[in-house]
């Protein structure tokens, strides 16, 4: 049996090097934008020359997409564990739902950096591939939500009317918003502490009015 690869200093080193440019660049992407942010600042703050940047990623937008695919495969992780842990389609929908909130909450900067990626003035400095290396991983997310509420409308629970793709993308879209209001230093709508009761009542409305006409809950 060939024995387990141990990285060697240098190895070592480099991935340390590469993980404090991602880093640097989440931080400042999340803060001025991937317009706005440079190479050379982004060096600084990992503690890296501006050349010495370039020995990993190959430009900025190279680098932009690197913290967007490791921060979705963090998020694909944590909602794949919400998924496994729950019972019952409805209570996977619910777990999925908050378990998206959650991670968002616990990771801001990195929800930011994604959420600039719909917003067109950032697009626009994108090149269209690296738009759908991004939107296609956000796609796997939302067929498998369409995949479970076409489990709850061939089970007769949930209503067929429904676009279950539509129903995905709704529900995606309603947690950002969420997010988005739960991150303001100023937000005088309510007590931050309420967010996580009104994100869950979100939720909990989203299947309540999924489901079929007279259809009881589903027990998970």
């Amino acid at each position: 049996m060939k024995p387990p690869h141990t990285l060697t200093r240098r190895e070592s080193k480099k991935q340390e090097r590469r993980s404090a440019a991602l880093e640097a660049a989440e931080r400042l992407f999340s803060e001025k934008g991937f317009r706005n942010t440079t190479m050379q600042e982004i060096a600084e703050l990992a503690g890296l020359s501006k050349g010495g940047i370039y020995l990993y990623f190959k430009s900025k937008e190279e680098l932009y997409l690197s913290v967007c695919m490791s921060g979705l495969t963090g998020y694909g992780e944590r909602l794949t564990g919400a998924f496994l842990g729950a019972r019952g389609f409805e209570e996977k929908m619910r777990a999925v739902f908050l378990a998206y909130v959650e991670h968002a909450l616990e990771e801001p900067a990195l929800f930011m950096v994604l959420r600039d990626t719909f917003i067109e003035q950032v697009r626009r400095n994108l090149s269209r591939p690296t738009i759908e290396q991004i939107e296609d991983y956000i796609r796997t997310w939302l067929e498998n939500g369409a995949a479970l509420v076409r489990e709850g409308i061939e089970s007769g629970v949930l209503s067929p009317r429904l676009d279950p793709y539509a129903f995905s993308l709704m529900s995606w879209r309603l947690a950002t918003s969420l997010v988005e209001l739960a991150l303001l230093d100023d937000l005088l709508l309510m007590e931050p502490a309420r967010m996580k009761e009104v994100c869950e009542s979100a939720i909990d409305l989203l299947i309540r009015g999924a489901r079929k006409e007279n259809s009881p809950r589903r027990k998970a």
